[in-house]
């Protein structure tokens, strides 16, 4: 099985890749966002309801550089942003992985034109239609609630208190 191919946003000459990437999407196409960084089961089941709302998934991995603006740790992320765009690609339910360097996917989102964005149940539709979808009415939010006991920062400091 191929992996889904990977577009990095910050560079101009995978403008073409990009435009292709989104031509070949069968509709409707998904957007969700995240920084993915220690992949769990909580991320595998998230993405793959996320899929299940239209036929193309594609997933905006924060860069290294956007994932530190979100304050989730000094050491974070720990994995680099090519090997989790790579881990994200691999799955078989995403169709396109784009590395994206902004505080929000917005003007990604734009470009791509989703029929739905998919953010976890930790966020609002009120703050996704202030940031993230700021400007774009045309595109449905669909929030899945977050899987019990599992994230990235939980995992991390059972890790930390198992090795003190």
């Amino acid at each position: 099985m191929e992996c889904a191919p990977i577009i990095n946003f910050l560079q101009v000459d995978k403008s073409k890749q990009l435009l292709s990437l989104i031509r070949k999407c069968e509709q409707p196409v998904v957007f969700t966002s995240g920084v993915f960084d220690l992949l769990h089961v909580g991320h595998l089941e998230y993405l793959r309801e996320a899929k299940r709302y239209g036929k193309s998934l594609i997933v905006g991995v924060n860069t290294d550089n956007s994932a530190k603006k979100l304050e989730k740790g000094p050491s974070r992320p720990f994995n680099n942003e090519n090997d989790r765009a790579s881990l994200i690609a691999s799955l078989r339910y995403v169709d396109g992985v784009i590395l994206f360097n902004e505080d929000t996917p917005n003007a990604l989102i734009k470009l791509i034109k989703p029929s739905f964005f998919v953010k976890g149940g930790d966020y609002s539709e009120t703050y996704l239609r202030a940031t993230d979808l700021f400007g774009l009415e045309n595109t449905e939010i669909k929030i899945i609630p977050l899987k019990t006991n599992y994230s990235s920062t939980r995992l991390i400091k059972k890790i930390i208190k198992a090795h003190q």
